[in-house]
């Protein structure tokens, strides 16, 4: 057979005179094949794709050799350059020969089409989606020389400004499904372009250009600008438009976009619904239209929150963006134009001006300029009649299409299809083009939920630095490595995202199930664990941690690290590890049959709270036994703490039918021994001696149990005190600033309960001058020493009434006086004697009852009935069958105030070594019934009254007896003995002995002699060997200086101890104590020690005869100038004695 192109060359088809033009990038084809047509269409944010009709005269061509190759097809124009589209084979089909010819099909596209041929899983951190765009480019530039020798990327097209998202996932998407979903989001338009469109070498093969572009004003003129419209003629010498048809469709009017923004806890929604510029109808407006489409997109992402990652935080102005683009998409949608056209070198993506059509040239310039953004295209190379029949007929025998069918590619967007009216198969080449306005934005088509992978949950693993096991930031977010991403794939940032470390991925949120504003649950992965990520909206760019999974030799939870599933499977809970060490916390629920029970558990120290039925830690599925109950155990050290109040008790209370404190068993208890107490107390002061002091306070604690509201406790508060002010107001005065404080605690306000009182005192005039009224009496009518204390209280009344009353109460505290006498002396309050103190505390029990009602008529549920509650914090221990204290050291009881013992039965005290007791006051004993005693059955019982008389008093027979030896009476002074209307008086003087009746001797022998004075030795009696001084520097100190605090300097000289201290508003030192008489000098200092006044004075013993404070030592009472306030102050002076020099 001759060769093909001979042949055409005979048949006078010259190459120089051909219409198409084919080029291949290999070689061997090019002689070989001959292009008959090309039919295709290329469309802005699609690409290039186009079918070639091609012969050979060989029949034996391998269709791989077409398969990748670089393709150039030239069409020669009505100007005469060449028209260029190029690409590459991607697909290759050949027809049955006829011995001729063989036809062979092949399919050219843009070499994007290669993106389409590769699927991946990666992850980037930290990058725009144009850096995304230049990453994947030069990859595939260094990965494949096809690739890099056929396409180059132009992102000149950019004008904007593009965000830095901290997170980006490719996931089983093909690099072209991955790319432009990006493009779209950010309302990128990418078009494939040719370098040179026109061209007068038709043969130049030359890389297309990817272009990105986000603004209408980057697409260029086509070279010819111009196009005229004009109907087909055949007079007609230069390509033009032959059909245009507007078409319009109705679109969206309105675009509202909003998204959760995590960092400002509130849903986004940028401008808000915006109302679409574009006029969709004559008869409607857009805004009554109201087409709105709202869209809620995936929630913000976040950054970063130290800022370290350089992330675009994301805000409003990302939602006006998407909404800005999802508007354009729409307007540009509503209207476009389709045109029938002869114009061989138009080309997508570049605009022209159309001219000589009778309606647009009306229009302004502006509106005539169109761009193109889609082509449908044919072209039929000029063959002569013979050798195209002969191809027809061909091409019918392999039931392929023997002659183009017009625009049968219709972009996949175009709602209107044009007939090709207007052409025949005579026409060798025509196209459809789409177009647009130039003046209106083109954006690539986007929608939210279509373009997206599907997600899916999947596995990671917990990431981050070395030296951590926990690795999170201030929101408890971790960074997991996804299992799929490969380290190949991740050298673009130095291995970050496959590298096992915390740059594998931006912060991740976790799940948590209880979220609330800084409390709820938290149970942060650790490093290495694996967790289940899922994404927020099906968003594969916003992941979150739902939970972990065990897996392979991560086992699951084995509590006390013993056992294993599914032997312990019964078992339920939560074990922790502890960081860098073996220790452990859990709570383990245990559901065994018949070993039901819940442990809270610390490993340090193997502290437990073990409830239920107890038993072994499980191995297997049962375990031996424990105990049944409760059981709070630690190897270290424990503490129980209740602020509120305590009860340890043994009285049952079956399946907890009651209430938690419910103490009803104590309480009966307490006030059956309360009035065992009182009985014997009123006896004991019938017979002369002393009353219980407990007798007035047990009520108190009695009436703190049992209570069922705050209501309640508060009522009882007030019961008391009105109680105190009927039966003791020198009491209910003394504790009247406690009762403030129980009102106070039982609203868990102190501090709000005094501002109250203070606010309704300060507004009530009568109680304030009430109260100052009754401070002057007492200064009027007391003692001295009550004068002295009560001298600086009347200032701060006002300021804090409160305070001032405690203070009061304070004066009188260790004051030895009885209500009766206290009413006597003082009189009231503050006027005439009719008013008594009870009168003017009732200033502050009407403020207690209108608290308490108030309280009582609150809606707060809180304050109403919650179960019993104490009305103090007090502890109470209770038992029916005993309580037993005991340990091989120490048992110390301690009260500020009272210890009372109280038995329906004895009170047994017994001791291996001493009983010894002390008093400050005194000692008191009274048995009603039958006797003391008092045995030695060692040693000898020693009486002493050191600072005063012994008094023995019977109403019978008074016996001194000794068994074995003497009695000896003996005084320094005199012994009387007086017995019926007789005495014996002996003294220094002499015997004295006198009678009314007769004086007997009987002796076996009187004997009298000369006189003899005889020395008694005498015990000496122990003093008080302390020694205590408080200075007074009022009249040297203004009160200025004082109110700023003046400081001095105590040294000791005899004992070289220093001491610094402040004086107080009344210019006076703190008490200060020695055990002998000792040299003290006194520096004042003021502020500083700049200037120094010096005053020594010498510390004198006091003799016990003179001491005013008992038991404590005294002052010197020759120092005329001791101001009773120095004498007798507010201060516990042992107190002072234990806290002075420390």
């Amino acid at each position: 057979m001759m060769n093909l192109f001979n042949a055409l060359v005979q048949w006078a088809l010259d190459p120089q005179h051909r219409a198409l033009r084919i080029q291949f990038s290999n070689a061997v084809l090019n002689p070989q094949v001959f292009l008959q047509r090309i039919e295709g269409h290329h469309v802005i944010n699609e690409g290039l794709s186009a079918e070639l009709m091609c012969f050979s005269h060989n029949p034996y061509i391998s269709l791989k050799q077409f398969i990748g190759c670089q393709v150039v097809v030239a069409q020669r124009s009505d100007t005469g350059l060449w028209h260029r589209t190029s690409g590459l084979i991607t697909g290759a089909s050949a027809g049955d020969s006829d011995g001729a010819l063989t036809p062979y099909k092949l399919t050219l596209q843009d070499t994007t089409s290669l993106w389409h041929k590769r699927r991946n899983s990666r992850v980037f951190m930290n990058k725009s989606v144009v850096d995304i765009s230049q990453i994947l480019f030069k990859e595939w530039q260094s990965k494949s020389p096809l690739f890099a020798a056929t396409l180059m990327l132009d992102v000149q097209g950019l004008s904007q400004s593009y965000d830095v998202r901290p997170f980006v996932m490719q996931s089983n998407e093909t690099d072209y499904d991955f790319l432009t979903r990006l493009w779209r989001s950010e309302g990128i338009n990418w078009l494939i372009d040719e370098t040179s469109y026109l061209s007068s070498d038709a043969s130049l093969l030359e890389p297309q250009i990817l272009r990105l572009i986000d603004d209408n004003r980057h697409y260029s003129a086509l070279q010819r600008q111009l196009i005229d419209y004009h109907q087909s003629s055949a007079t007609e010498q230069h390509d033009h438009i032959t059909h245009l048809t507007a078409a319009r469709s109705l679109q969206p009017t309105a675009v509202h976009v909003q998204h959760w923004q995590a960092q400002h806890l509130e849903v986004e929604t940028g401008a808000g619904s915006v109302l679409s510029p574009h006029q969709h109808s004559d008869s409607h407006t857009s805004a009554s239209l109201s087409l709105e489409q709202a869209w809620a997109i995936s929630p913000a992402w976040v950054q970063d929150l130290n800022g370290e990652d350089g992330v675009t935080a994301s805000g409003n102005l990302q939602l006006e963006k998407l909404n800005r683009n999802l508007r354009e998409q729409h307007d540009s949608q509503a209207k476009q134009f389709i045109a029938l056209s002869s114009v061989r070198d138009s080309q997508v993506g570049y605009w022209f001006m159309l001219n000589r059509h009778p309606e647009i040239d009306l229009h302004p310039f502006r509106d005539r300029e169109f761009l193109i953004i889609a082509k449908q295209f044919y072209h039929q190379n000029n063959l002569p009649k013979d050798l195209k029949q002969h191809i027809t007929a061909l091409l019918a025998q392999n039931h392929w299409q023997s002659s183009p069918s017009p625009y049968r590619h219709h972009h996949s967007n175009q709602n209107n299809s044009i007939q090709a009216s207007g052409h025949t198969d005579q026409e060798r080449q025509g196209n459809q083009l789409t177009l647009i306005r130039r003046s209106v934005a083109v954006k690539p088509q986007f929608n939210p939920l279509q373009h997206r992978p599907a997600a899916y949950p999947q596995r990671a693993r917990v990431v981050g630095p070395e030296s951590e096991t926990i690795h999170v930031d201030e929101w408890g977010r971790i960074k997991v490595q996804f299992l799929f991403t490969r380290m190949e794939d991740h050298q673009h940032s130095g291995g970050a995202g496959s590298s096992n470390t915390d740059q594998d991925s931006a912060w991740v949120d976790v799940l948590t199930p209880w979220a609330g504003e800084g409390y709820g649950a938290r149970f942060l992965p650790r490093i290495g664990e694996m967790v289940v990520v899922d994404f927020f909206d099906g968003n594969i760019d916003r992941p979150f941690v739902t939970g972990r999974i065990h897996e392979a030799e991560r086992h699951p939870t084995r509590f006390d690290i013993k056992g294993a599933l599914p032997d312990t499977k019964r078992l339920s809970g939560i074990r922790s590890q502890e960081v860098g060490g073996s220790g452990f916390n859990q709570l383990r629920f245990d559901d065994t049959t018949g070993q039901i029970s819940a442990q809270l558990h610390s490993s340090h120290g193997a502290s437990q709270l073990n409830l239920g039925n107890l038993s072994h830690p499980k191995e297997s599925e049962t375990s031996a036994g424990r105990g049944e109950g409760f059981e709070l155990r630690s190897d270290q050290w424990g503490a129980i703490r209740a602020g509120k109040g305590l009860l340890i008790s043994t009285y049952a209370q079956e399946q907890a039918v009651s209430d938690h404190l419910a103490a009803a068993e104590a309480q009966s208890l307490l006030a059956q021994g309360h009035q065992n107490m009182t009985m014997l107390s009123e006896i004991a002061l019938k017979q002369q001696a002393d009353a219980l002091d407990v007798i007035h306070r047990l009520p108190r604690f009695i009436e703190s149990l049992e209570l069922k509201s705050s209501s309640q406790a508060l009522n009882s508060t007030l019961n008391l005190f009105k109680h105190g002010l009927t039966n003791d107001p020198l009491m209910a005065l003394k504790d009247c600033g406690g009762f403030i404080d129980d009102v106070g605690s039982i609203r868990d306000n102190v501090s709000g309960i005094i501002d109250e009182f203070n606010h309704y005192f300060n507004n009530a005039e009568e109680a304030v001058e009430n109260l100052k009224a009754f401070i002057e009496t007492l200064e009027n009518s007391g003692t001295e020493t009550i004068t002295a204390k009560l001298a600086s209280l009347k200032q701060n009344i006002r300021n804090n009434p409160l305070q001032t009353l405690k203070d009061v109460g304070a004066v009188l505290q260790d004051i030895d006086i009885n209500s009766e006498d206290f009413i006597n002396v003082c009189g009231s309050f503050g006027g005439s004697k009719d008013i008594t103190p009870t009168t003017a505390l009732g200033q502050l029990q009407s403020f207690m009852e209108s608290h308490t009602q108030k309280l009582e008529q609150s809606a707060d549920t809180s304050q109403q009935e919650q179960g019993k509650i104490f009305r103090q914090a007090l502890m109470l221990l209770a038992s029916p069958n005993g309580i037993a204290l005991t340990t091989p050291e120490n048992i110390i009881l301690q009260a500020s105030q009272d210890i009372s013992s109280s038995a329906s039965g004895s009170i047994n005290v017994s001791a291996q070594k001493n009983i010894i007791n002390h008093a400050q006051a005194k000692i008191s004993l009274f048995a009603a019934q039958k006797g003391i005693k008092a045995f030695a059955a060692k040693g000898k019982v020693e009486l002493q009254a050191q600072d005063d008389a012994l008094e023995a008093i019977a109403r019978k027979v008074i016996k001194l007896i000794s068994t074995e030896e003497k009695i000896e009476l003996t005084s320094p002074k005199e012994i009387v003995l007086t017995a019926g209307g007789s005495q014996l008086i002996i003294n220094g003087s002499g015997v004295f002995i006198k009678t009314g009746g007769k004086f007997e001797c009987k002796a076996g022998q009187h004997v009298f002699e000369g006189g003899e004075t005889v020395n008694a030795e005498l015990p000496k009696m122990p003093e008080s060997g302390l020694f205590s001084r408080r200075f007074d520097f009022k009249n040297l100190i203004e009160a200025e200086l004082l109110s700023e605090g003046f400081k001095y300097k105590l040294i000791n000289k005899s004992k070289s101890i220093e001491y610094i201290g402040t004086l107080d508003q009344e210019a006076r030192t703190e008490r200060i104590f020695s055990d002998s008489a000792d040299n003290v000098e006194v520096v004042l200092l003021g502020k500083s020690e700049a200037e120094q006044d010096k005053l020594i004075l010498k510390e004198v013993p006091i003799s016990d005869s003179e001491q005013s404070e008992a038991c404590c030592g005294g002052d010197d009472p020759d120092d005329s100038s001791i101001s009773p306030e120095e004498v007798n102050d507010d201060l516990s002076l042992e107190k002072d004695y234990q806290a002075f020099g420390n």
